[in-house]
């Protein structure tokens, strides 16, 4: 479906651009809390934000999957830059908490519509073999975007917390995701546009190819995800460090490097258990937060959360994009990300409301207790039916 033949082409860095001028503004997105924070709410109502928001990618996911099926990767960018760019540029002007609520629903539905279409074109640009590498890959893109993104939030509100610099942070996170459309503006239109026949819904493509307990690994994998991109910065405010810059710029590089120097790891040992050691390093890094008191003893739980981060992702998208027929690649993918979606609006809301019954001691450990029973309950259960079927 991809005219080129080479994976790494032209518009594949493209692709890997605009992937990180999305996750640029999406991690500058850490600070959000600082936003509600201003206007008289606390991390409770923080947390509801920000897992309703995730709603809004949920709802959209059974449709992303077939606009990329049908249409092609190109008018699926410029929707969701288009988008998740107004969605962002509007914040500024309302203190409305439900206003507030509906526009990070859209925010959050644009911006999956953008990195879905990023999943699917990198799944497509690799021969069979190479997809897991393919999406790690094209996944740098996102960390180096998650490791600029938080710097600049810290730059923005080093000196004033007060209106003005809200205004500013608002519009340089529409600014990015306005860039990310234009750079790929241009890309070919590579997939085969013929609409297909037989256009099954998401529910159904799940009953008719269940894709395993994979989908338990996409859950608690963004449910531990939510604690650095949601509570992260609240936690340092609660500890008298204001910059959570150190954070990401240990954990981007880490998992950079892992992409580039262990790409084939997933080809060589397998993705479920890339998956499971994934899972088990996220879980010690949120385990690790817990003592600290300063920005620098950050470094060891990004580094391991990095890691996670870098080996879970790829494989678990693409065992759970490789279980529906290829046509349906697409939708494939947007099953494992609305998964995600699932755990990012439990763990927002959850994480949220934990916080405030109970502190950042109790919802960090019961967050790395629940990663860590995940990973153990997925490798057993894999274990278990590979023995049942050997013969």
């Amino acid at each position: 479906m991809i005219a080129e033949k080479r994976l790494y082409t032209l518009p594949y860095f493209q692709v890997i651009l605009g992937a990180m001028l999305t996750m640029t503004g999406v991690s500058m997105q850490f600070h959000f809390g600082e936003f509600v924070s201003s206007i008289g709410h606390d991390v409770d109502t923080l947390g509801w934000i920000v897992g309703v928001g995730f709603v809004g990618s949920f709802l959209l996911r059974p449709h992303i999957g077939h606009w990329i099926d049908s249409l092609g990767c190109r008018p699926c960018f410029i929707a969701g830059a288009l988008g998740a760019a107004a969605a962002n540029f509007l914040f500024q002007f309302t203190e409305n908490i439900w206003l507030i609520s509906g526009l990070r629903m859209a925010m959050c539905a644009f911006n999956a519509l953008y990195l879905t279409t990023v999943a699917v074109y990198a799944a497509h640009a690799a021969p069979p073999e190479r997809r897991a590498e393919s999406l790690g890959t094209v996944g740098i893109g996102g960390f180096m975007g998650m490791m600029i993104g938080p710097v600049m939030g810290d730059m923005v509100f080093a000196d004033s917390g007060g209106t003005h610099s809200f205004a500013l942070f608002f519009n340089i996170v529409a600014g990015c995701s306005l860039v990310a459309g234009i750079v790929i503006a241009n890309i070919p239109a590579n997939f085969d546009n013929r609409a297909h026949a037989d256009r099954p819904s998401i529910f159904s493509l799940v009953c008719n190819h269940w894709p395993g307990w994979i989908l338990v690994v996409s859950v608690a994998f963004s449910a531990c995800l939510t604690i650095q991109m949601a509570f992260l910065e609240r936690f340092a405010d609660a500890r008298s460090f204001k910059d959570i810059s150190g954070f990401f710029l240990v954990y981007a590089p880490t998992a950079i490097a892992i992409r580039l120097l262990l790409r084939t790891v997933p080809q060589r040992y397998g993705r479920r258990r890339v998956c499971t050691v994934g899972l088990f390093l996220m879980a010690a890094g949120v385990f690790l937060i817990i003592p600290v008191r300063t920005n620098w003893q950050l470094a060891l739980p990004a580094f391991l959360m990095g890691a996670g981060h870098s080996f879970v992702f790829p494989s678990m998208v693409d065992l759970v994009a490789t279980a529906m027929p290829v046509r349906h690649r697409g939708l494939g993918t947007s099953v494992a990300l609305a998964a995600m979606d699932v755990g990012f609006c439990a763990g927002g809301i959850v994480w949220g409301q934990l916080i405030d019954w109970k502190g950042f001691t109790v919802t960090f450990a019961a967050a790395g207790l629940f990663t860590a029973s995940c990973a153990a309950w997925f490798y057993l259960s894999t274990a278990l039916k590979r023995r049942a079927s050997t013969p």
